[in-house]
């Protein structure tokens, strides 16, 4: 069987691989080749028997377009997808397979910083999940007193005082690599939070409205969002804008992830 990541964004192909272990959870003989932009997250994902071979005869989806559409509020993006092929169990919890010597490489990249590590990215693609920059400028310098601040993501990240700055300079699985020696990562609904899932890294995951926790959020992540009257809005970038200056997320304040960070990790140091 084919499993194609129909979206296609780079946090999408780490929701097809949760559906393609529901589906080897219910049938463990069956064989299945993944289709997907983005083969170096699954690289070394032990379900997955073939990466972007030739479509099979029997191939299947993973989307979750009919959500998008519905604006839904409470369907989990993975029993949306298992319940297309009349499986009824879902487990939705991320998994990130690192090697050996990826491991080995973050620790000397990072073995220098002494103080416990925070990695935090503050941008996703869809402008709509951003945390104002004004306020990670604010929370990064209340932080920067305490932890090594890592930030992570693409190019396209803003410029943070007091952070130590790998946006843009690694690749998606060496940014993965550095996630996992993280004791906390803070960021939007992206790639990078389905990564630290996979990892087991506690996060504090900012939704604001857009994006309902109820169809994305991982259960054991800290989910903070907001519920004004137009969310949740499932806006895209290029189809719709918002017209209300992202209140869901200005509604969000920085002493509320202040305290949640400080309830995680000051017990710990």
């Amino acid at each position: 069987m084919t499993v194609i990541d129909r979206l296609g964004a780079p946090g999408d192909a780490l929701i097809t691989a949760n559906v393609i272990r529901g589906i080897k959870s219910e049938y463990p003989e069956l064989k299945i080749n993944c289709i997907t932009p983005h083969p170096e997250l699954l690289r070394y994902d032990p379900t997955i028997d073939s990466l972007n071979g030739k479509e099979t005869f029997y191939s299947f989806d993973s989307s979750y377009w009919e959500l998008i559409v519905q604006k839904d509020q409470k369907q989990n993006i993975i029993s949306h997808n298992l319940k297309r092929l009349g499986i009824k169990k879902y487990n939705y919890n991320s998994i990130f397979y690192l090697t050996i010597e990826e491991k080995e490489w973050c620790n000397d990249i990072l073995n220098e910083y002494k103080k416990p590590i925070i990695s935090i990215c503050t941008k996703s693609k869809e402008p709509v999940k951003n945390w104002p920059i004004d306020y990670w400028c604010k929370l990064v310098n209340i932080l920067t007193s305490k932890f090594t601040i890592i930030h992570l993501g693409d190019n396209k990240e803003p410029e943070l005082e007091g952070v130590i700055r790998m946006a843009g300079k690694y690749s998606m699985r060496e940014s993965a690599a550095l996630i996992s020696i993280s004791q906390l990562f803070i960021g939007p609904d992206s790639l990078l939070m389905h990564i630290a899932n996979g990892l087991e890294i506690k996060s504090i995951i900012i939704f604001g409205g857009s994006r309902p926790v109820r169809c994305f959020g991982y259960e054991n992540n800290i989910n903070l969002s907001s519920n004004p009257a137009c969310s949740p809005c499932w806006i895209h970038e290029g189809h719709e804008s918002c017209t209300k200056e992202l209140e869901c997320m200005r509604s969000i304040s920085v002493q509320k992830i202040l305290s949640n960070v400080l309830r995680i990790l000051e017990p710990r140091n």
